[in-house]
C-alpha cells in the first residue's frame, strides 16, 4: 500500500520551532516526540507498540541543515534547488512511538565508538560545543558497561542523542534519543545536576534493550520497559560508584513511590485499568517497579537473576512480550516458581506497612522482635505480603549481627539470644524489602544507629525516626550526624528529617547547614527544604546565600523560590529584579517567578500577568509565570481572581503545547467555576492521551465548588496552626530539657 498525504500544523507528535517577530532567537528545527500514542498525528500508522516495522526514511531539507532519523545513513543526495535528501534505514522492527525524525540548525559533538558503532550528540546553537560534550561525555563508557552487564551486544547501528526545547524530558527513540535542552549543562549546572543527567543517560540507554529491542505487547506490561530502565540506573551506580550510591538511589525510588501510593492512589504495577495509556507513566511504573526488580534480584541471587535477564533479552529480541514471558525466563534459569512473587508484587496493589517493636529480657538474655503487617485493606484489594526481613542488631562497638524474619502472617516474631541489651536494632539495613516502617526505639538507640550503622539505609532509617520525634535532643543528634556524614545523599535525608521536625531549633539548624555545606549537589535540596519553613532564621540564611552569589543555576532557582515562600514584602523588589536577570537557561528567572507567586501579593500578581505573554521570555520561564500567577491570585479577592481567569483564558490559544497544559493546571488551582470553560478548551487542543487528566481536574474542581470551595481559607488555617505547634513544641521540649537537667 502506498499512501500519499500532507500534514498541516499537527496537534502533537511533531514539534516545529523557528524565529518569529516576538522570538527572534528561537532555534530553527523540527523534531518528533511520540510517547505514548502521538505518532498518529502526522504518520499514517497503527499507533500501538505491538505493531512494528523496519523503516526507510527519506528526508529532504535545505542544504546546511542537519537531517537525522532512526537507523543508519544509506545515502545523501544534493539537489539543484539548494536542498539535500538523506536516506536513513532501520532494519530492526520499530513501533510507531519510537520513530524519530529531526531536521534543524544543530551543532554536533563526536562521542567516539562502541564496538564500531558511531556515537554523537546534537543540540541547537544556543549552546556551546563544550556544554554539549560535557553533558553526554560518559555515553561511550555507559554503552560499554551496559553491554557487559546485560551480556548482550548493543542491538542498534548507532547511538545519537539530540537535545532541543519542548521534549519535556528524554525519549528513547531507537538509535536517536531525544532530550529536553534543559539537560545541556554548563560547568556550574553540571556540578549540581550532572549526577541526574548521567542517570537519565543510563535510563534511556537501558531502553535500547528494554522497550526498543524487546517491546511491551501493550500498556498493561509497560513496566517491562520503564521499571527496568529505572532499575538499570541503580545497577550502573552500584558497579561504577559503589554499593552506597546504589542504596541511596533505591531509597529515593522507594520514597517517591510510597509518597504517590499514600497521597494520590495505589494500583498494581501491572494493570489494564486506566483512562489513558499516558496515565500509566507514574511513580508506580518507574520507581515502584524498579524497587520490586531489586527485590526479585535479592530473592534469586545475581547468577540466576542476570542469567535469566540475558536469556530474556536473547529470546525476545525483535519481539513483543508480556510479563509472563519475563517471569518464565527467570523461572527456567533458577528452577524456582515465581508465581506468588509476581502475583503479590506486580499483580496486586500496595506494599508492606510494618509496625515493629522490640523488647529485651535481661533475665532470659533474649531480644524479642515483633512485626505486624498493617497494610491489609480489602476495599483496595491490598493483602498480606510474603517476604524475608533482615534485621541488624548492634551488640558491641562496630559489631553487628544479621538475623532474618520470615513475614508470612499478619504477625511475625523472632527471639534472639543476647547476653546484654543491644545498642540498636535496624530493620532492612541493606534495602532489600520495599516497605514502610513504624518503629519507636529509644532516642539513645536511634542516635546510635544514626552514627554507627554501616549501611546507608540504616542511617536513613534512624534519621527519619528522629525527625518524627521533633525533640530538641533529636535535632542536636541530627546536626551532629550531618557534620560527620560522608555520603551526600544521606546528608540530604538528614536535612529532610530536620525539616520534618520543623521546630525552631530545626529551622536554625537548617540555616546553619546552608552556610557550611560545600557539596553543590546538596545545596539545592537544602534550599528547597527551607522553602517549606517560614522563619526569620531561614529567610536571613537565604538572603545571605543569595548575596554571596554562590552556587549554580539550580541552587539559585531553589533559593529564589524559597525566598518568596517566606512572604516578607521586603523581598518583592529583589524577586522582581531577579525575574528579569540574565542567567543560564532561565533557571534564576523561573525561581523568581515561583517566589513572586509564593508571596501571595497583589503586586506580584500584576507583575506575573505581564510575564505570561507569548514572546515575553523563554517557554519554561513563561510556564513558571503562569503557575506562579495562579498561586498569587488565589489569595486575592474575587475581582482579582476573576481578572486572572481572563488572563489565563487568553492563553488557551498559545502556540506552545506545554504552555496550554500549564494553563489548565493554573485554572484548576484557582478553583473558580469561570475557569472551567477555558480548561475544557485546553483539553480539546491537546492529544487524547492528555485529556483525561484535565477532565479529572475539572471533575475535582466541580466537587470542590459544591463543597464550598474553602481550600484557600483552610490552607491558611493549617499554616498558622503549624506555626503555633512548632512554637509550642519548642517550648515544651525546652522545658523538659531543663527539668531533666534539674
Amino acid at each position: 500500500i502506498r499512501t500519499s498525504y500532507s500534514v498541516h500544523k499537527p496537534l502533537t507528535g511533531m514539534l516545529f520551532s523557528g524565529p518569529d517577530e516576538r522570538n527572534p532567537d528561537r532555534p530553527l528545527f523540527m523534531a518528533t516526540d511520540h510517547e505514548t500514542e502521538r505518532a498518529r498525528f502526522w504518520l499514517p500508522c497503527v499507533d500501538h507498540p505491538s505493531v512494528r516495522t523496519p523503516l526507510d526514511i527519506h528526508l529532504r531539507a535545505k542544504s546546511g541543515l542537519t537531517i537525522l532519523a532512526n537507523g543508519i545513513e544509506v545515502s545523501r543526495d544534493a539537489h539543484d534547488d539548494g536542498s539535500t535528501t538523506v536516506h536513513w534505514r532501520l532494519e530492526q522492527p520499530c513501533p510507531s512511538y519510537l520513530v524519530c525524525l529531526a531536521v534543524g540548525d544543530f551543532i554536533r559533538v563526536e562521542g567516539g565508538q562502541h564496538e564500531g558503532l558511531e556515537i554523537a550528540s546534537f543540540t541547537t546553537p544556543n549552546f556551546s560545543h563544550e556544554d554539549l560534550a560535557r553533558s553526554f561525555e560518559k555515553t561511550k563508557s555507559m554503552l560499554d558497561w551496559m553491554a557487559k552487564r546485560l551480556s548482550t551486544p548493543f542491538p542498534f547501528p548507532k547511538y545519537f542523542q539530540l537535545a532541543v526545547p519542548g521534549i519535556g524530558g528524554a525519549m528513547e527513540n531507537i538509535s536517536l534519543v531525544t532530550w529536553d535542552d534543559k539537560f545541556v549543562a554548563n560547568e556550574a549546572l553540571y556540578a549540581e545536576w550532572g549526577w541526574l543527567i548521567d542517570l537519565i543517560n543510563v535510563h534511556e540507554m537501558g531502553h535500547s534493550y528494554f522497550g526498543d529491542s524487546v517491546v511491551s505487547r501493550d500498556y498493561a506490561h509497560v513496566w517491562l520497559k520503564e521499571s527496568w530502565a529505572t532499575y538499570i540506573e541503580s545497577c550502573w551506580l552500584e558497579d561504577c560508584q559503589g554499593i552506597d550510591a546504589m542504596a541511596w538511589q533505591l531509597s529515593e525510588e522507594s520514597r517517591v513511590y510510597r509518597h504517590e501510593a499514600e497521597n494520590r492512589y495505589v494500583r498494581p504495577i501491572m494493570t489494564r485499568e486506566f483512562d489513558s495509556s499516558w496515565d500509566m507513566y507514574d511513580a508506580h511504573l518507574y520507581p515502584g517497579g524498579a524497587v520490586r526488580l531489586h527485590m526479585l534480584r535479592c530473592l534469586l541471587g545475581d547468577e540466576d537473576f542476570w542469567g535469566g535477564v540475558a536469556d530474556y533479552l536473547a529470546t525476545y529480541a525483535g519481539k513483543v512480550v508480556e510479563t509472563s514471558d519475563f517471569r518464565r525466563c527467570l523461572e527456567d534459569r533458577s528452577g524456582r516458581s515465581l508465581a506468588r512473587f509476581f502475583d503479590e508484587w506486580f499483580g496486586s496493589p500496595g506494599y508492606p506497612k510494618l509496625r515493629a517493636r522490640t523488647s529485651y529480657d535481661s533475665k532470659a538474655g533474649e531480644l524479642v522482635v515483633k512485626v505486624e503487617q498493617k497494610q491489609v485493606n480489602e476495599k483496595k484489594g491490598i493483602g498480606l505480603f510474603h517476604a524475608e526481613l533482615e534485621i541488624d542488631v548492634a551488640v558491641g562497638d562496630g559489631e553487628w549481627l544479621t538475623h532474618r524474619l520470615c513475614l508470612d502472617e499478619v504477625k511475625s516474631a523472632l527471639v534472639i539470644k543476647l547476653e546484654k541489651r543491644p545498642k540498636s536494632v535496624v530493620f532492612d539495613p541493606r534495602g532489600k524489602l520495599l516497605h514502610a516502617l513504624d518503629y519507636e526505639p529509644s532516642p539513645k538507640e536511634t542516635e546510635h544507629a544514626l552514627m554507627e550503622s554501616p549501611t546507608v539505609p540504616g542511617r536513613i532509617q534512624a534519621a527519619r525516626i528522629l525527625g518524627k520525634s521533633a525533640k530538641r535532643s533529636g535535632v542536636a543528634a541530627l546536626l551532629g550526624a550531618y557534620a560527620c556524614e560522608e555520603h551526600w545523599g544521606v546528608r540530604i535525608e538528614i536535612a529532610r528529617a530536620l525539616a520534618a521536625a520543623g521546630t525552631q531549633s530545626a529551622c536554625e539548624g537548617l540555616a546553619s547547614l546552608l552556610e557550611a555545606e560545600e557539596d553543590v549537589r546538596v545545596v539545592p535540596e537544602l534550599l528547597g527544604l527551607m522553602g517549606g519553613l517560614r522563619d526569620e532564621s531561614i529567610a536571613g540564611a537565604i538572603c545571605d546565600w543569595l548575596d554571596s552569589d554562590a552556587g549554580g543555576p539550580l541552587a539559585r532557582w531553589k533559593a529564589l523560590a524559597a525566598l518568596g515562600k517566606q512572604r516578607g514584602s521586603n523581598h518583592l523588589e529583589r524577586l522582581r529584579s531577579e525575574a528579569s536577570a540574565e542567567g543560564y537557561w532561565g533557571w534564576g528567572r523561573r525561581g523568581a517567578m515561583t517566589g513572586l507567586g509564593a508571596t501571595r501579593t497583589e503586586e506580584a500578581r500584576k507583575f506575573l500577568a505581564e510575564r505570561t505573554v507569548y514572546g515575553s521570555d523563554l517557554l519554561q520561564v513563561r510556564i513558571a509565570a503562569v503557575e506562579a500567577l495562579a498561586e498569587a491570585a488565589r489569595w486575592q479577592g474575587r475581582g482579582a481572581r476573576e481578572e486572572t481567569v481572563e488572563v489565563l483564558a487568553d492563553l488557551v490559544r498559545d502556540p506552545d503545547y506545554g504552555m496550554r497544559s500549564a494553563v489548565a493546571r493554573a485554572l484548576r488551582s484557582l478553583g473558580m467555576s469561570k475557569g472551567i470553560p477555558a480548561m475544557e478548551s485546553v483539553a480539546k487542543s491537546l492529544a487524547p492521551q492528555d485529556r483525561p487528566r484535565i477532565h479529572r481536574s475539572i471533575a475535582g474542581l466541580r466537587r470542590q465548588l459544591q463543597a464550598g470551595g474553602k481550600v484557600g481559607q483552610l490552607t491558611k488555617q493549617v499554616e498558622e496552626l503549624r506555626k503555633q505547634l512548632r512554637e509550642l513544641t519548642e517550648r515544651v521540649d525546652l522545658a523538659e530539657a531543663k527539668s531533666d537537667q534539674a
